[in-house]
C-alpha cells in the first residue's frame, strides 16, 4: 500500500504508536483515490493528539454523529458519540458542532455543555443558554419569513413529496421522501429557486434538500473561524458529510469526509481522509480522546 506524504497543512508529528482500528480511506494526492489504511489515518491526526491544548475537534451532526433518517425529527446522535465528545472536552481546547440545524435544536441533540454549538450554517451560536444571531443576518428575518410562506403556498410541493422545515433564520425543503426525487429536484431548481433569487435570498442544494438562507458571507467556515477565536490553535479537525461542510474544510488543517451514497464528490475529493459512516466517526473521536 502506498502511503502519501503529509500535506503542508497537516504536518506529521509524533505519529501514533499503534494503528487505530478503522475502515478509513486516506486520499492519495497523486491519483485522488482512496486506499485502505489504519496507520495512515492515525498519522494524519497525530498532530492533534500530540498537542490537544492547541487543537480543536469540530463535527457536523446529521450524517456524521447521527445517522441520516427519513425526517429531521427522527434523527438522534449516537450515545457513544456523545460520550466521545465529552471525553474530548476534558483534553482539547476546542470541541464543537457546526450544523445546518438551528442552534437550540443542535444543543438538545448534543447536550454536552462543554461542546460549543454553531447552528444554521454559522448564522447562529449557542452561548450562555441562548441563541445569538449573526448581526448581519438580523435584517433578513422578515424576508425569510415571507419567502417561507411563499414556498408553503406552492400546492405542487406536497404532491412531489416535499417537506418544508422552518429553521428560523433559514428554511429547508426536504425531498428525501419524494417517490420521484429527480422530479422534485428539477421542480425546486426551475420553479422555486428563481423565486428565492427574486426575493433577494440565497439558496443551495445539499443531500436531498434545498437550503434557503440570507445572502450574507456567513457559512460553516466562518463558524469554525469564529469558534476558534483568539485561541492559539494550531490544528483543527473537521468531520462532515455534505456540500456545506466544504466551507468548514477551508478553516481546517485536517479534513475528514463521511462517505454515503449521497456524499458529494467534491467533498470526498477535498478530504484528507474518508470514513464510512457515523460509527467510524466515533472510532476516530475515541482515538483522539485516547491521549493518556
Amino acid at each position: 500500500m502506498r502511503i502519501p506524504p503529509p500535506t503542508p497543512n497537516t504536518p506529521e508529528r509524533n505519529p501514533a504508536a499503534s494503528p487505530m482500528p478503522t475502515r478509513a480511506r486516506v486520499r492519495s494526492d497523486t491519483w485522488v483515490v482512496y486506499e485502505p489504511v489504519d496507520r495512515s489515518l492515525a498519522r494524519l491526526v497525530a498532530p492533534l493528539r500530540a498537542d490537544p491544548r492547541h487543537s480543536g475537534v469540530v463535527c457536523d451532526i446529521d450524517g456524521t454523529l447521527a445517522p441520516i433518517v427519513a425526517t429531521p425529527d427522527e434523527a438522534q446522535v449516537i450515545p457513544e458519540a456523545l460520550r466521545a465528545l465529552e471525553r474530548l472536552t476534558q483534553t482539547y481546547v476546542l470541541v464543537a458542532c457546526v450544523t445546518g440545524r438551528p442552534a437550540a435544536q443542535a444543543r438538545r441533540m448534543v447536550p454536552v455543555d462543554a461542546v460549543a454549538i454553531s447552528g444554521n450554517h454559522g448564522l447562529e451560536v449557542w452561548r450562555d443558554g441562548a441563541v445569538h444571531l449573526a448581526p448581519q443576518a438580523a435584517k433578513y428575518v422578515q424576508p425569510i419569513a415571507e419567502a417561507l410562506q411563499l414556498v408553503r403556498n406552492d400546492g405542487l410541493l406536497p404532491e412531489l413529496g416535499c417537506h418544508i422545515e422552518d429553521k428560523g433564520i433559514t428554511f429547508t425543503v426536504h425531498y428525501r421522501g419524494s417517490p420521484r426525487a429527480d422530479h422534485a429536484h428539477r421542480y425546486l431548481e426551475t420553479q422555486i429557486v428563481p423565486q428565492i433569487e427574486r426575493a433577494g435570498l440565497a439558496s443551495s442544494f445539499g443531500r436531498m434538500v434545498l437550503e434557503v438562507r440570507p445572502p450574507v458571507a456567513v457559512d460553516k467556515g466562518a463558524a469554525v473561524k469564529r469558534l476558534r477565536g483568539r485561541r492559539h490553535i494550531t490544528e483543527i479537525l473537521f468531520v462532515g458529510d455534505d456540500s456545506s461542510d466544504l466551507d468548514a474544510f477551508r478553516e481546517a488543517t485536517v479534513r475528514v469526509a463521511v462517505r454515503s451514497p449521497e456524499a458529494p464528490r467534491a467533498l470526498l475529493a477535498a478530504a484528507d481522509a474518508v470514513v464510512d459512516g457515523p460509527r467510524d466517526v466515533i472510532e476516530l473521536l475515541e482515538h483522539l480522546a485516547d491521549v493518556g
